[in-house]
């Protein structure tokens, strides 16, 4: 695949270009691999501007200046950029690889596989993503004055989920600095998330950014469109009049304290909004609490990995291709072959479910391509007037069709924590965890898994194609045993303390610990109290994206020390 002079296999810079992934109005995006002394290599992505636009000196201006933003930003909620580079006449940005889907591709996922996110889930996403809106708003440059961002494309495609439970916000390449002005007539961001006064064309705040963050509250809590099958024009029109849809009229079970967290972000004039993310991120926050939702990443990868079981073992053999392969000729026609592959198969899929839309068939292949990896929303489309565009698809693509050796049957491999679980599928016992189960009939199975002095944990999961093999990991939570009730006197009721131990636990790097979904600091612990009883503590380090658990044992009137090393 020849993309404007880059190829596969050939060197930028210090980057391996291995694959393209998609291209959208502005930008194609490349998976690279980044080499450096010792064996040091990373996978990160490349967003090169096309070929077309590389003499469009406004294009050109909205390039550099993401670059500029990006080289400002670092922050766990914001997409971080490693570089800029230029390669003969074309320019490019070097960002961080992120595996997960964006929040519009988990929405009506959820939703087709009646597995919608629970509500506290997306209330803890949006939380997460207002914090790093905030940062964005609030951040200064080096002579210390406020930078003045707006993002000005806050939609579900530019809110993105990390499968190890993280939210990260995207896309910088249509945002306003303070310094600069707005060019009368042209919008630039996606329509059915504008603030009025954005729609109008007038110079915008941080405020119309929490307006569009409104609506994506509002799609991910109903479950629905803010205005679904409407035209963008007819969107606008509503906005811009304040005839909004109250969320309760889709959901009425929807939490009323939620529906007016969304009404106030989504207020047609700005005065009457959250006057900052932070101040969204607070409402947000207090809901949680006040409902005693303790939400960690684990919980949301748990149901990420759920809900694209499938997909993340397609696209990590697809990953793990790419980084065993040299790029030579051969190997980077395999590559090439499973992303076709992946391609083919869901324009099969999309096929025998009806003819799609002119719309979906012109940009079905650049979205197939992104979803393998899940970088969709990082390739961008920006609109510059009263219209939505959608990616162009690459033309000409050749679709090599080859005939399949015989397939190995899947495989099935199951493992508990703490291991040593029983296992059965289906009803039928399968051994003792973990073991590796193949033969199985296609469709869904269900797993099960006991253990004694713990409640038995079950999935239903997906049989992988044949030759593959997926990995599924059933947790278990220790049994609380009541102690034996004594005899008591009426006369004198003896209450006997809990016995009681004490924990210490130092990790490396440093991790918050969770108990039952409630946090009992970060480590190090120092002979922490905790009632006699065996636990599964949960560890975690946002800056490391560390996520594992492990099982203690509290004695009567001892200290249990544990020191672990990640």
């Amino acid at each position: 695949m020849r993309s404007g002079g880059w190829e596969p296999g050939t060197t930028v810079g210090q980057y391996l270009l291995m694959t393209p992934l998609a291209q959208g109005g502005m930008a194609e995006i490349w998976l690279a691999r980044q080499s450096g002394p010792k064996g040091f290599e990373r996978l990160v992505v490349i967003k090169r501007m096309i070929d077309a636009l590389e003499s469009d000196p406004e294009h050109v201006d909205m390039f550099i200046t993401e670059a500029r933003l990006a080289a400002q930003l670092n922050h766990p909620h914001v997409i971080q950029v490693f570089d800029l580079g230029e390669d003969g006449s074309s320019l490019y940005l070097v960002m961080e690889y992120l595996d997960g889907e964006n929040l519009s591709v988990v929405r009506r996922l959820g939703v087709k596989h009646q597995l919608p996110m629970l509500d506290h889930h997306a209330v803890r996403l949006i939380a997460w993503a207002s914090d790093g809106l905030h940062y964005a708003h609030t951040r200064v440059g080096v002579d210390g004055r406020p930078l003045g961002i707006v993002h000005r494309d806050i939609s579900p495609q530019n809110l993105f989920a990390t499968f190890d439970g993280g939210l990260k916000v995207l896309d910088f390449g249509v945002a306003k600095l303070a310094s600069q002005n707005t060019m009368s007539g042209k919008l630039k961001g996606k329509l059915g998330y504008m603030s009025p006064e954005q729609a109008r064309g007038e110079q915008v705040d941080a405020r119309s950014d929490l307006f569009a963050m409104g609506i994506v509250l509002f799609e991910q809590l109903t479950r629905t469109r803010l205005f679904p099958g409407v035209e963008d024009t007819q969107v606008l029109g509503a906005i811009a009049h304040g005839t909004l849809p109250r969320p309760t009229e889709r959901r009425a079970d929807l939490d009323p304290t939620l529906e007016v967290i969304i009404m106030k972000a989504m207020a047609s004039r700005r005065e009457d909004r959250f006057q900052s993310a932070r101040e969204m991120q607070d409402a947000l926050e207090a809901w949680l609490q006040k409902n005693g939702f303790v939400v960690t990443t684990s919980d949301i990868a748990d149901y990420l990995r759920t809900l694209f079981a499938r997909r993340i073992h397609d696209r990590r053999q697809l990953i793990e291709a790419a980084m065993r392969a040299e790029m030579t000729p051969s190997s980077v026609e395999k590559v090439q072959r499973l992303a076709r592959t992946a391609t083919t198969s869901a324009i099969t899929s999309k096929s025998k479910a009806g003819t799609a839309p002119a719309k979906e068939k012109r940009s079905l292949l650049g979205l197939v391509l992104g979803f393998v990896l899940g970088m969709t929303a990082i390739a961008g489309v920006t609109v510059y007037a009263l219209v939505s565009r959608e990616p162009a698809a690459p033309k000409n693509v050749p679709v090599v069709v080859v005939k399949p050796p015989e397939a190995a049957p899947p495989v099935l491999v199951i493992s508990s924590v703490p291991p040593g679980a029983s296992i059965t599928i289906d009803g039928k016992s399968s051994g003792t965890a973990p073991v590796t189960v193949q033969g199985l009939s296609a469709g869904d199975h269900l797993l099960e898994a006991t253990l004694e002095g713990h409640q038995p944990a079950s999935r239903t999961v997906p049989l992988p194609k044949p030759g593959e093999r997926l990995m599924i990991e059933l947790a278990l939570t220790p049994t609380r045993v009541a102690p034996p009730v004594e005899p008591r006197d009426p006369k004198h009721q003896v209450v006997r303390p809990k016995p009681m131990g004490k924990l210490t636990l130092k990790t490396t790097p440093w991790t918050s610990v969770f108990l039952s979904g409630k946090k009992l600091g970060d480590t190090p612990l120092v002979d922490f109290p905790i009632p006699v009883g065996t636990y599964v503590l949960k560890l975690s380090n946002p800056d490391t994206g560390l996520n594992t658990s492990i099982e203690v044992e509290i004695k009567s009137g001892q200290t249990t020390a544990k020191k672990l090393k990640f």
